[in-house]
């Protein structure tokens, strides 16, 4: 028997070889010729919990075009009632590690670049292309490398960060070797690499921890600041055009029902039979 294939099964067909059965999800391998271009997210608190765990392909936003990703992210801080949050964030890292950083404060991610760095940076004219140790990077994560590092230095620049492009390019480029292997292991078609803070103390954002929030939000990561205390952080520093804030009120829990004791049982109960001697003259049984 002859057959004819009409247009929309040949076109199913091919859409299928491209994007793969299952679910149809992007192949991983399709996307690695194409830049990204992370685009915030600006949401309410409520639709940023339900996007931050979930796969980057189904955020609202998402496209791939000819050469390009929009790809969408989270940043924002979170003041208040953070203890669910938090005890998520725990267990993503738990599940995630190579692709999740998760701090108790801002010390690890503020520490200034060494004057051994800073030397680095000039010497290399601060292209990840002349970095003998990012080897390990696909020429294309290079590419995406320097591209956040030139939105960075803009975006510090708009913060009025008071560091100097070598300063800022050191930053990103070395002491940064966390962020730089979560950015190498992730896959765009699988969920943002993530970085969490969890500021629990008064301690002052710095200009470095800046840099790098900034950095990572550049490269595409969500990252989550989160305190209980509602401590200024982030705040203080980075311009609220590039991150949102929310606050959380804690949930009132309903009152419980006072129980039946065994004592109150008994007090009801002796209650019923004075009334009843005194109304209908029954006997005491004492």
């Amino acid at each position: 028997m002859r057959k004819f294939q009409t247009a929309a099964h040949s076109a199913d067909d091919q859409l299928t070889e491209l994007l793969g059965v299952e679910g149809r999800l992007y192949k991983e391998d399709i996307l690695n010729d194409h830049q990204i271009v992370p685009i915030r997210l600006v949401t309410t608190y409520e639709e940023a919990m339900l996007l931050l765990f979930e796969k980057s392909i189904v955020r609202p936003g998402f496209k791939i075009n000819d050469k390009s990703i929009d790809y969408p992210c989270l940043f924002f801080k979170v003041n208040g009632a953070v203890d669910d949050l938090v005890n998520k964030a725990h267990a993503w890292r738990a599940a995630n590690t190579k692709t999740t950083l998760l701090y108790s404060n801002f010390h690890m991610i503020g520490r200034a670049p060494q004057p051994t760095a800073l030397q680095s940076a000039e010497q290399t004219a601060s292209d990840a292309n002349n970095i003998a140790a990012l080897s390990y990077l696909s020429q294309f994560k290079k590419e995406q490398l320097n591209i956040a590092i030139q939105n960075t230095l803009e975006w510090a620049k708009d913060c009025k960060i008071d560091l100097s492009e070598t300063e800022i390019y050191a930053t990103c480029l070395y002491q940064s070797d966390v962020i730089l292997d979560a950015f190498h292991n992730v896959n765009p078609a699988a969920s943002n690499a993530k970085c969490f803070i969890n500021s629990t103390q008064k301690n002052e954002i710095n200009y470095y921890a800046a840099v790098r929030l900034l950095f990572m939000h550049a490269l595409g990561f969500d990252v989550v600041v989160i305190s209980k205390n509602s401590y200024a952080s982030i705040e203080n520093i980075i311009l609220d055009k590039y991150f949102d804030l929310h606050t959380l009120a804690a949930v009132e829990q309903s009152p419980k029902p006072i129980g039946c004791s065994p004592l109150l049982i008994a007090l009801a109960i002796a209650g019923i039979i004075i009334m009843g001697y005194f109304m209908f003259g029954i006997r005491l049984p004492f």
